[in-house]
Formats: structure tokens, sequence, C-alpha cells
């Protein structure tokens, strides 16, 4: 034990001495100039150390930043511990084999003219002779020069600050290692790191460190691991722009913590829970595209290409979308919020080019799985509760959707094609193709809840649909059968379902032709009066088939009215006139029957 005491205490000693005999700060300082084009300053002792390795360490060591650079260097150290080769140091040279950094404070920067301060290049004397190209390849001596068997920061911490947009950010606790036997070879990166007080795991591989290091393209692998977000990404980067481009595959347990873990919180939205995204991702400018993608979020899922950046401070959605069959009524005002979703989307699928017929969902029928909402009822006094429209102002977006099967309470859409704009609480919905209940849809249809009193407006045109599907599922009145066709063109303000009803105004016209009255047989009824008195005519079971029902509403405050009410079947003639209160839930009409022919 005694002699290997006295051995180590030797080679300290040796080691001691030879760093004496060498300007050991000014050959650190050199070599990183060399291969980097900064300036090194270490302002601290130089010495020698035993922990974390046998060899030097420098203490405050920075490397300066570009001119003009915001922070004072683009990397500060407290210290940093170098493992040496012994035999280099007995002809003066310094060849690193490990560095460790405590403590590394590393400030990304990228000024209002879009240029980086990380693109690094290998400092050249002015007398030296030009390289011809291609470039010769480097000593196997000097390429083990700059070798490092392992590179690790303890502690460390890395902002970034964009200044053409005001924006940055910072991440701490980074403990991470690295191994760089030559910048022309892979370079593994891993470790943890800690953003917003979220611990990140991190793997990254860049496949030319040299590329990388002087702003050049590089491919580049980058697997992320936390609780909030799992990531890979599989393609390429420009380190002088920041611009990424390749395939990824991301998910996690919710959209609503990840937006607010990253500075634009979701505020009022219903769900926005479990998502997961897939296909090819390209970065740059600070916009994020996907083509060719699948995602999933709560029980929804779809395909597209769609890019997502900020606008006004909060994600702007923008592309082109199919999703599958899913159930709106969740995000509905006062609804429970959605299930999760069970799985994360299939395989990137091709989109079919505009207009073409949408193929079969590959996903499970979610919509008709779904507790059906209850339909609204005529009956029922309109609600004096005010109406939460705070989820249209947690995004902003401009998309083409083509949809198929849509649940909104008990109304079903099979398909439709829609144009939607979504701005800080105004929505414009455009229906190009909508088919339901047999028939089609066309029209368009706003919200404007940018203030209190919340404004829509509603201009649909409605051909073929099978009337007491269509009745039923949306007024809970299913007792005319036939084919109807409807246009609705309201206006509607106010902040309760009470006050946007009594503001209605605008028209309404409904024509139903070749069906059947259910309830009564208004043609029994009359050919004799005494059948209707005992009830045979007046009864769920009783019938009215009719040639056609047509009325057009005039809409004000609230209020229908109709001067042109006709109901003909094979044996009566029944016009009428009438006002529908719907604040007052009163019915007044006036109909005189008339025999047919008579």
């Amino acid at each position: 034990l005694g002699a290997l005491v006295a051995l180590a205490a030797l080679g300290a000693g040796a080691l001691a001495y030879l760093v004496s005999r060498i300007d050991v700060r000014a050959e650190v300082e050199r070599a990183v100039e060399n291969a980097t084009g900064r300036e090194l300053t270490i302002a601290g002792e130089v010495g020698v150390s035993l922990w974390p390795v046998l060899g030097l360490h420098a203490a405050d060591a920075s490397l300066a930043n570009v001119a003009g650079g915001r922070a004072p260097a683009l990397a500060a150290m407290d210290d940093i511990h170098i493992g040496v080769e012994i035999r280099p140091l007995l002809n003066r040279q310094v060849v690193v084999r490990q560095l460790v950094l405590q403590h590394p404070r590393i400030a990304l920067e990228v000024d209002a003219q879009g240029h980086n301060n990380w693109s690094l290049a290998p400092r050249t004397s002015p007398t030296e002779a030009p390289i011809p190209a291609p470039a010769p390849q480097r000593p196997a001596t000097e390429e083990g020069r700059f070798s490092l068997q392992e590179i690790r920061t303890e502690g460390g911490e890395v902002s970034y600050y964009d200044a053409r947009r005001g924006t940055g950010w910072v991440i701490g606790d980074a403990n991470l290692t690295t191994a760089l036997t030559s910048l022309n070879l892979p370079m593994r990166i891993e470790g943890d790191v800690r953003y917003a007080d979220q611990q990140l795991a991190l793997a990254i591989e860049i496949a030319a460190p040299r590329a990388a290091f002087a702003g050049r393209g590089t491919a580049v692998k980058l697997n992320i691991a936390s609780e909030l977000l799992t990531a890979d990404f599989n393609g390429a980067t420009t380190a002088a722009s920041g611009e990424m481009q390749g395939l990824v595959t991301a998910g996690g347990p919710s959209l609503r913590r990840l937006a607010a873990w990253t500075g634009t919180p979701l505020q009022g939205a219903a769900g926005l829970d479990a998502f997961a995204v897939s296909g090819r991702l390209d970065i740059g400018g600070g916009l994020f595209n996907f083509t060719n993608a699948t995602f999933a979020l709560d029980r929804l899922s779809g395909r597209g290409d769609f890019s997502v950046s900020q606008l006004r401070g909060k994600p702007y959605l923008s592309g082109r979308l199919e999703l599958f069959d899913f159930d709106l009524n969740p995000y509905l005002p006062g609804q429970t919020p959605p299930p999760a979703a069970a799985d994360a989307p299939a395989e990137a699928a091709t989109l079919p080019p505009a207009g073409a017929v949408p193929a079969p969902a590959p996903t499970a029928e979610i919509a008709v799985v779904q507790a059906p909402a209850r339909a609204l009822d005529v009956a029922e006094a309109p609600s004096q509760a005010p109406i939460d429209f705070s989820s249209l102002r947690a995004i902003n977006a401009d998309l083409e959707l083509t949809t198929h099967a849509v649940l909104v309470q008990r109304l079903r859409i099979d398909a439709a094609v829609v144009a939607l704009v979504l701005n800080d609480g105004y929505l414009a919905s455009t229906l190009h193709s909508v088919s339901l209940y047999g028939g089609s849809a066309t029209g368009r249809m706003e919200i404007d809840a940018r203030e209190p009193s919340v404004r829509m407006v509603q201009d649909i045109s409605v051909q073929g649909v099978d009337a007491q599907r269509l009745l039923s599922d949306a007024y809970n009145f299913g007792n005319i059968e036939g084919r109807a066709e409807l246009a609705v063109n309201l206006r509607l303000q106010g902040r309760t379902q009470s006050e946007l009803i009594s503001s209605a105004d605008g028209g309404v016209h409904i024509e139903v032709v070749s069906g059947v009255l259910r309830g009564v047989d208004l043609g029994g009824v009359s050919r004799t009066i005494r059948n209707a008195l005992r009830g045979e005519l007046i009864a769920p079971e009783a019938r009215t088939p009719f040639n056609g029902f047509s009325a057009t509403f005039a809409v004000a405050d609230g209020a229908l009215a109709s001067d042109n009410l006709s109901f003909n079947t094979l044996n009566l003639r029944i016009p009428g006139l009438g006002v529908i209160d719907l604040t007052q839930r009163r019915l007044d009409m006036r109909l005189a029957p008339r025999a047919s022919g008579g």
C-alpha cells in the first residue's frame, strides 16, 4: 500500500513539474482558438487536477461571442477539467482526451438579420496558402490531437434568443455526456436537462460534427422523453439557420398541459388532452410544417398536410385535414370533456386529391359508439345560463376540412367539405358540400365571440333530406315523414340561449313533398265528425298522407310569422297563417280547411 501511495505521489509530482515547465494556459487557449476561430479566455488559475479526471483544470473560462452579440460570451464555465495524455507533455504538447465542464453557460443567439452566433470555423493564418478542393484528409496525428474520448457537462445552462421575434428560452440543469474522436465521425450526446420545471431525457446523434460546427447541414437523430412529451426525429438540420427536416413521431398525455408548458396556454378549451402525431416535419422561421401526417387528439383522428406557428401569442393552425368519424358533443359548452385517445395514429397515408370522395376511415367508427346527446326540446324554456364560447379563443386556424361522420348533439352529418377560419374568437365556416339524412346542404355559418354578447349568422340551404329523421334528431319532433327542403337565414345575438332566441331575425322556408303526418287522420276527420269525436282519427297510430307542406316564415325578435302556410292532402286543402313565438313558447295559428276541389 505504501508503494502504491508513493507511486501516485510521484506521478502527481511529475505531472505538476511538467505543467510548471509548459505555458498550459497559452497552449489550451491557442488550441481552442485555432479549432473554433473564437478567443478563449482563462481568467482563473490553471493547475493539476486529480478529480474528476487526472489532468489539468482551468477556472473561470469563457469563449468569445460574435461581435455585437447580446451575451458577453458564447460559453462561460466555472471550471474546465482536462484529461491529458502524459507522453505528449514530454514534447511540450497538450493532447486532450477528456473534457469536463462545470456549470457551463451557453448563450445561443440569432440577430435581426438572421445570423447565428454558434457557427464555428477553424482559424487560418493570413499567410497560409489556400487549400485546394477537395480538401486533403488531416494526418492521423493531427486528428488525434483533437480527439476527445469523453466530454461531460455538469449543471449546465443553455439559453436561446431570436432578435427577429424578440423571443427565447432557457434550459437548465444540463447534465450531458458525449465523445468526439473525430470531427468527421458521428457524435452522440446523451443526458438530461430541465426546462420550465420539467425534466427531459435527451439523446442526440450528429452525423457530421465538423459540418454542424461550421453551420452547414448534417444528418441528425433526436429522442426526447419526458412526462409531457415523447418524440423521435430522424432527419437533417442546418445549424446556421436552425432549420430541420425529417420524419417525426410524437405524443403525450395532454396537449393542453404541453401548450401551457411551452408558454402558449389554451384558455377555456374543452378536452385537448392525449395526442399523437407522425409524419414529415419541416422546421424553419418559427413554422412547423407537417406533410403526409396522421394525428390523434382525444377521440378525434385524421390525416393531412398542415402547419403550426404562433399568431399573437397563441397557436395558429393552417392546412388541409381529413377527419375520421368523431363526436363533437364533448367540445360543446357545458358538456363533459372527451375521453383520451385509445391509440396513436396509424402510419402516414396519402390524402386523396381535392374534390375526391373520401376513402373509408381506417379506424374504428367513433361517433356512433358515443352516448347520444339529448335533442333540443322545443317544449323546454330557453336556458338563462351564459354560454361559454372561450374555446373559440384557444387557437387561430385557417383550414380546409374533409370529414367523415360527425355527431352534433343528435344531428349526424355523414360527410362534409368545409372551409373554416378561426381568428381570436371569430369563427367563419363555409359549407361547400354536406351529406346528411339522404340529402345535401350548403351555406355559411358565423360565430363572433370576440365580445361578451355573441353574434351568430346562419345562412344554410338543405335539399332532399329525410324530414322525419332530421326533425326528430334536431327538434325531438318526428311526426312528419317525407323529403324536405329547408332554407334558413338567421341573425342572433346574446349571452344566453334565451337572449339568442329572443334576438333571432331573418327568415325560414320549409317544404315537404309526398309525405305523411303522423298522429292524426285529417282525411277521416273531414269525412265524419263522429269518428273524430270517438278518438279513432286522432291517435299515435293515425296517419295523414299529404301531397305537400310548405311555409315561409319571417323571423323577428324570436318570433316566426307566416301568411302562406299550405298543407294539401288527397281530401283537404289547408291554407293558413300564424305566429310562432319562441320566447313565450306560444303558437297562434289560423287554418281554413277546405275539401279538395271545393
